[in-house]
């Protein structure tokens, strides 16, 4: 199977990649792992307005479980509220949704389809599909890799990762904020309760190995401090885990392979956010790799370059608070001593 561009990953990186190469009539296929895209979800799913001047939810109303007014941080002593409007979405919605622009657009898309190889001098993937039990290769010009934060058998790696544990609940209190939580109890991490109606993603999210301490005790307290404040109910409906990069903007690119999304260190080092920055790196991918077609000439080195002209300065100077401030939020005092500067809905993070 030839094709001019093959994609590595179906998440928002990896189709926002196939839209703009399939807007471009570009061929491309859209490979990914999982029988449906977008499922199991492994997100806390929140995000900001400014999603909709790259997607735009209205049209996909069923995307959204919940519209948001307000970030609250909860330091412990003091919780501190900001304008923080966007959306918890469903994200399986909201990835399917794209997947099935790309293939609107002109994509094919391979589901079930697990990559265990690739050969750089063949400029060849080899591709398993998991259904059929049919191995398969895959030629291609360009590839673009949107696997995700373990990368796959894509170079540069990252090189530090959150390890998060998340469960749906039944929300007992109404709420038009998403809520990060800072406590002793989830060194370098944070954690969170974001709404989506009558339900909530509830989850902690502590970095390994520079913290010991075992994800699961610090999970079960956590629930234990929200349960007993009322806001969620004893029942977990879904329980989902998962890794998020902390690491900063790899590489990015090696030759004819581009790396975008949480696969380039795209996600925020503090935050964790990444849904955006992943739509935004897929869409550049793309268009890099087209413009590369056309011009029989590889221009991945300009996708580099602009990349890091947008991410490279925030990614660094979060990851730079990360390391330095973190150390120092070991007890309560620590916590309300350094958020501020920590965290980026602060004016002092800026300073």
């Amino acid at each position: 199977m030839k094709t001019k561009v093959a994609i590595i990953g179906a998440g928002p990186a990896g189709s926002s990649a196939a839209i703009a190469l399939s807007k471009k009539g570009i061929p491309n296929i859209l490979i990914d792992k999982r029988e449906t895209v977008g499922i199991p979800v492994q997100c806390a799913e929140f995000v900001g307005l400014n999603i909709n001047s790259y997607v735009d939810l209205s049209n996909i109303p069923s995307a959204v479980n919940q519209k948001i007014k307000f970030m609250d941080i909860d330091a412990g002593k003091n919780i501190y509220r900001f304008d923080g409007k966007g959306y918890v979405l469903n994200r399986a919605v909201f990835d399917w949704h794209l997947a099935g622009e790309a293939v609107k657009a002109g994509s094919k898309l391979l589901t079930s389809a697990r990559v265990y190889k690739i050969n750089r001098q063949k400029n060849s993937i080899e591709v398993l599909n998991a259904k059929e039990k049919i191995l398969y290769e895959i030629y291609y010009d360009y590839l673009i890799a949107a696997t995700g934060p373990k990368n796959g058998f894509v170079s540069p790696k990252n090189s530090a990762y959150i390890y998060a544990v998340q469960i749906k609940a039944d929300l007992l209190k109404k709420l038009d904020s998403v809520i990060c939580y800072f406590r002793a109890y989830i060194p370098y991490g944070y954690g969170w309760v974001f709404p989506k109606g009558e339900f909530a993603n509830v989850g902690i999210g502590i970095e390994k190995p520079a913290s010991d301490m075992p994800l699961s005790l610090s999970f079960d307290k956590f629930l234990s401090e929200i349960r007993n404040a009322g806001l969620i109910g004893s029942e977990i409906i879904e329980k989902t885990s998962g890794l998020v990069p902390v690491s900063g903007l790899n590489e990015i690119i090696d030759g004819n392979i581009a790396l975008c999304g949480d696969a380039a260190g795209l996600t925020h080092p503090v935050t964790g956010a990444g849904i955006l920055s992943a739509v935004i790196s897929g869409g550049m991918a793309g268009d890099y790799a087209a413009e590369s077609i056309e011009a029989s000439h590889n221009l991945f080195e300009d996708y580099k370059e602009e990349l890091k002209s947008v991410f490279k300065k925030p990614l660094f100077n979060a990851a730079k608070k990360r390391s330095e401030l973190y150390p120092l939020m070991k007890d309560a005092s620590g916590i309300e001593e350094n958020i501020k500067r920590l965290w980026p809905s602060f004016d002092e993070y800026y300073k």
